[in-house]
């Protein structure tokens, strides 16, 4: 399995029009193609975004897919024309999961916490290596809904996206597990490998599989 992780930057004045003309047609639309894991609009970091998880077997399963949306002439007509005007800025990003954490959607509902760290060339496997320790002390507190890196795209990534019932949940959980041992000592092993940090907060849609 693997995922792309798309961000759209909408227009401010269009994101409302955006978001509800996705929620009326699009998501319909596109979902007959392949797997939506999450659809989010962003309420910390750059504002006015719409972040889109999709899910595809491997490789070939994503090529095939997007062949058949750029021949789909519902798909083009009634919300590709529509909605390209209101965007600004697109990127995307396939990634592959880490081999020690599967893909594990949360239950019930919150916020979602999307991290992504720009690491050092050809540090990846390293810094996997390192969190693969540290995170048997980190999921005693909340556990990942994914950890990847970046396969495609900008190269040198590890994203891992978190639940949380709230900001205030996520700050009890970070608090208490900053101060254990085991990561304390991690994160002084994943700090020299990294180059840029950077976090999201993330609201489910009403249409978005992971609520």
């Amino acid at each position: 399995m693997i995922h792309e992780l798309r961000t759209y930057t909408i227009q401010p004045s269009k994101f409302k029009d955006f978001v509800a003309h996705t929620a009326k047609v699009g998501i319909k639309l596109r979902t007959k193609h392949s797997k939506l894991a999450g659809y989010w609009t962003t309420e910390i970091g750059e504002l006015n975004q719409v972040v889109h998880l999709w899910e595809y077997e491997n490789f070939d399963h994503r090529t095939r897919v997007r062949a058949a949306l750029a021949k789909d002439k519902a798909w083009n007509t009634k919300y590709v024309s529509r909605s390209r005007p209101m965007l600004q800025h697109q990127e995307s990003m396939v990634l592959v999961p880490a081999d020690f954490w599967p893909f594990t959607p949360p239950s019930g509902n919150g916020i979602y916490e999307l991290r992504s760290y720009r690491l050092q060339a050809g540090k990846v496997p390293e810094w996997l290596e390192h969190f693969k320790t540290g995170l048997q002390a980190r999921v005693k507190y909340s556990k990942p809904v994914g950890i990847w890196s970046s396969e495609l795209g900008e190269l040198n990534r590890v994203v891992h996206l978190w639940p949380y019932e709230s900001l205030e949940h996520r700050a009890r959980v970070r608090k208490a597990f900053m101060a254990d041992p085991l990561w304390k000592e991690t994160v002084v092993k994943l700090q020299p490998l990294m180059q840029v940090m950077e976090s999201k907060i993330l609201v489910p849609t009403e249409f978005s599989p992971l609520k």
